[in-house]
């Protein structure tokens, strides 16, 4: 076969190609064609059934829908149980184009409608029926779970009266007067497992409120000890704190000690600066008043020179005369 396809010319290829994309979408608008005509002409209803409360009482609504794009007369709306129909409606009901209608029973005449008096149930369904006689069936899931639930309840209920006027009248079933011989028979043994089970539960309780006391104990010193820190840290916080103001307060009067001291040393070096500057000046009054002394000496041993200088010239000038 591979072959075969093998062997064929391109252009056979491609033509069986596209003959077979061209059938699968012929298939395709088949299916939409079909299915807009379904939508346009088929006049389909579609069943829900919904369970819910309403007003704190179960109500089951049953809504019809419109699939279509024209208008659909209903013929009758029920149930089906037992392959017997039980119409619920059969006054004719327009269903708009592509719109819904509902219908809403509560559980509990929905019960009374379809079971009457009995204590079990079936498949029960939904049908709505067209004018044309064709019908549409729904399985009623909900209600029927529902009301299973409610009679399975009941029936418990009912077995439970029955059984305590039975005791309360002394007409036992055999199985019953069996039970009972045997809870006579049994019953030191149930006495004693009632007794352990009831010993055993009381020493687990206890334990169980020891175990709390613990906790609460263990709980109670953990906040002691954690107050216990607290003061303790806030105490050496304190001392802390009291030791460095101490040290500060000790570093305070050092460092004005240590100011005074150099402040009084400034003035003893200014006084000793201030007397040294006055020896100072005095030493060079004293130094200019003896250098204007030796001075003037000079100068009057300068004069005396120059005046005995000029007297004997003078005298050798006389002498020069004579």
């Amino acid at each position: 076969m591979l072959e075969w396809i093998q062997e064929l010319e391109p252009e056979f290829l491609i033509i069986f190609i596209t003959l077979f994309f061209l059938l699968v979408f012929s298939i395709f608008t088949i299916g939409k064609v079909q299915r807009v005509l379904n939508l346009i002409g088929k006049r389909a209803l579609n069943l829900t059934e919904d369970l819910l409360v309403r007003d704190g009482e179960d109500v089951v609504d049953i809504i019809i829908a419109n699939t279509s794009f024209v208008n659909v007369e209903t013929g009758g709306i029920g149930f089906v149980y037992k392959k017997v129909l039980l119409p619920l409606n059969e006054e004719g009901i327009m269903v708009l184009a592509r719109n819904t209608h509902k219908i809403s029973i509560p559980l509990k005449d929905l019960r009374s409608f379809v079971l009457g008096t009995s204590d079990r149930v079936k498949r029960v369904s939904i049908y709505v029926e067209d004018t044309l006689g064709r019908r549409s069936f729904k399985k009623a899931k909900n209600s029927m779970r529902m009301l299973k639930k409610i009679m399975r309840t009941e029936r418990k209920l009912a077995r439970k009266e029955a059984k305590r006027e039975r005791f309360e009248s002394g007409n036992y079933l055999f199985f019953e007067r069996i039970g009972l011989a045997f809870k006579f028979i049994f019953s030191p043994i149930t006495k004693g497992v009632r007794a352990f089970r009831v010993w055993t539960n009381r020493k687990f309780k206890e334990r169980e409120v020891r175990v709390e006391i613990r906790k609460k104990e263990k709980k109670h010193q953990i906040e002691m000890q954690l107050l216990a820190d607290e003061e303790r840290h806030e105490k050496e916080m304190v001392e802390v704190e009291a030791r460095i103001n101490e040290e500060r307060k000790a570093k305070g009067v050092d460092v004005r000690q240590a100011a005074l001291q150099r402040k009084e040393d400034e003035r003893n070096d200014e006084k000793e600066a201030k007397i040294a500057s006055e020896e100072k000046i005095e030493s060079d009054k004293k130094t200019v008043k003896d250098d204007a002394q030796k001075a003037k000496l000079n100068e009057e041993k300068v004069n005396a020179e120059e005046d005995s200088t000029q007297g004997k010239s003078s005298k050798i000038d006389e002498e020069d005369g004579k």
